[in-house]
């Protein structure tokens, strides 16, 4: 049974404005206008560092924004004012619990609500179709795929304190290459498992945890996502590229200083296998954000109090307990202090001998990206111009213990392309009115020999050579424009063109291929 928006009002501004919060899913369409708005000085937060941001996160935000933007009424065009009132409108109860008084004409619509004086819960359906055509070099013959989504999604709150999400969804992938005999069978080896039935893939793929939060901290237990750093394109540490996982997440913000730690269950088919992973953001002055954190692999074993502690230096402990897990290190900067611009990169260390520092020696294992987010580029409003560069060094992400590499299932949980690699993407994205976006991208990859999911210990004395071997190259052209026909309606045509020479690494084979996408998304 619908309520009455009246009804939702009433029992929200009831309860305190530090009362808990689900998470933002990574693929809602807000984050990139949240990017913008900070490039555009009309926020400073240490939120967009880690990923995915919860709703009352998100409802400050957007209150800062908005009072930042009616000081400074040249700062968002009409197209800004437009998305950010469709923002109102999608946090209209979050807002009402911050004591905001001005609230959206239209807000978000959901296929069934309850409310119970502090008690809350929402569902909605989603689905999404999706036409894939293949073309090219990699593709034995043209490949025609069809894509069918449906799920639905479940949040809401129980008391002041608790809040609960459960995300479920089933894909159907239809395609005459997808399986060579009709038997049914389960893959685990796609990423994330899979059941194949003749020219049928079925993937299903849910979240669901347990929210509990007081104004000093915040704890999370149940399989999510996870995103940490400021890269848009990829990240190196913990990525969107990961599968979800379950995990327990805490959280704590005091003044400038926000801490995040995570322990989190992986897959493999060689035994139980962990990763756990804290990180601290530092606020010195607004538009400039610091952070460093650590992660730790490890398995085949009870869960180690030691890395269970969020405050224990994973560094140290792993010495302690024998120095056979992989543990990494990571650094990250942010700087909005030029309006308009959001500069930062990243610096990941896999492993690194102090006495070697400077040379070439194997073990010496890096990474970094940097990039820039433009927006209104000389005077050019709604447009946005990003630009990043990624290199990963040699053996990154892999192990000498082939159970701790850096993968969930088959998936880096870093940088998508793995080691030996690097990246120069170019994105200019420009919004016509509030419903249509544009989005142009240029891209060069060069990914040489070796792979996450191998063991690394080459032979003492060897020397590592980025982008040694056989190097494939990738220099790619793509085209996307998107509609929101009405809320929450979305349909989109992308059209990537990629040539490529050393295919798969073999040395002189080249060709072209040509990727073509058509999709409708709905959440209603």
């Amino acid at each position: 049974m619908k309520i009455k928006t009246a009804l939702l009002l009433t029992g929200l501004t009831a309860f305190a404005a530090m009362a808990q919060s689900v998470h933002l899913p990574l693929d809602y369409w807000g984050y990139g206008f949240l990017e913008r708005m900070e490039a555009k000085q009309l926020f400073h937060s240490l939120a967009l560092l880690d990923r995915p941001l919860n709703r009352i996160q998100v409802a400050r935000i957007i209150s800062e924004i908005d009072k930042n933007s009616a000081q400074n009424p040249s700062a968002l065009s009409t197209t800004d004012l437009r998305l950010l009132d469709q923002l109102k409108g999608d946090f209209a109860d979050e807002l009402a619990a911050l004591g905001e008084d001005a609230l959206p004409a239209r807000r978000e619509q959901h296929a069934t609500c309850w409310s119970e004086g502090p008690n809350q819960a929402f569902i909605d359906l989603y689905s999404r179709l999706s036409v894939i055509s293949n073309r090219g070099a990699r593709y034995d013959s043209p490949e025609l795929l069809a894509e069918g989504t449906l799920g639905a999604i479940l949040r809401g709150r129980l008391g002041n304190t608790l809040g609960f999400y459960a995300d479920a969804r089933n894909a159907l992938t239809r395609g005459e290459k997808i399986a060579g005999d009709q038997d049914e069978n389960f893959d685990v080896s796609k990423g994330s498992p899979v059941v194949i039935s003749g020219p049928n893939l079925f993937r299903d793929r849910a979240l669901a945890y347990f929210v509990w939060e007081k104004p000093w901290l915040r704890v999370q237990i149940g399989r999510d996502e996870i995103d940490w750093g400021p890269g848009s394109h990829s990240g190196l540490a913990l990525t969107r590229n990961m599968p979800p996982a379950d995990m327990i997440r805490l959280a704590s913000r005091f003044r400038k200083f926000a801490f995040s730690s995570a322990h989190i269950w992986l897959r493999t088919p060689l035994g139980a296998k962990y990763l756990a992973a804290h990180r601290i953001d530092f606020l010195p002055l607004p538009g400039l954000q610091i952070g460093a954190g650590e992660s730790v692999i490890y398995g085949n074993r009870d869960i180690e109090m030691s890395y269970l502690n969020p405050l224990m230096l994973y560094h140290v402990a792993e010495h302690h307990l024998g120095d056979r897990d992989n543990n990494t290190l990571f650094l990250n900067v942010s700087c909005t202090l030029l309006r308009g611009t959001r500069l930062y990169a990243e610096y990941f260390i896999d492993d690194m001998t102090s006495t070697e520092s400077l040379t070439r020696y194997f073990g010496n294992k890096f990474a970094f990206m940097t990039g820039l987010l433009w927006s209104d580029p000389l005077g050019a409003r709604d447009l946005d111009l990003r630009l990043e560069y990624s290199r990963v060094e040699p053996f990154v992400y892999a192990h000498h213990d082939s159970l701790n590499i850096y993968t969930h299932y088959d998936k880096t949980i870093g940088h998508w392309l793995g080691p030996n690699s690097d990246s120069a993407w170019l994105q200019a994205g420009y919004q016509i009115g509030r419903d249509l976006r544009l989005e142009a991208n240029l891209e060069r990859i060069r990914k040489g020999e070796g792979e996450a999911d191998t063991r690394a210990r080459p032979a003492k004395g060897t020397v590592k050579q980025f982008l040694g071997g056989t190097v494939e190259k990738r220099y790619l052209a793509g085209l996307r424009v998107q509609q929101q026909v009405r809320r929450d309606l979305f349909v989109s045509v992308a059209y990537t063109y990629a040539h490529i020479r050393n295919a798969g690494r073999v040395q002189d084979l080249a060709g072209d291929d040509h990727l073509a996408r058509f999709e409708i998304a709905y959440n209603y």
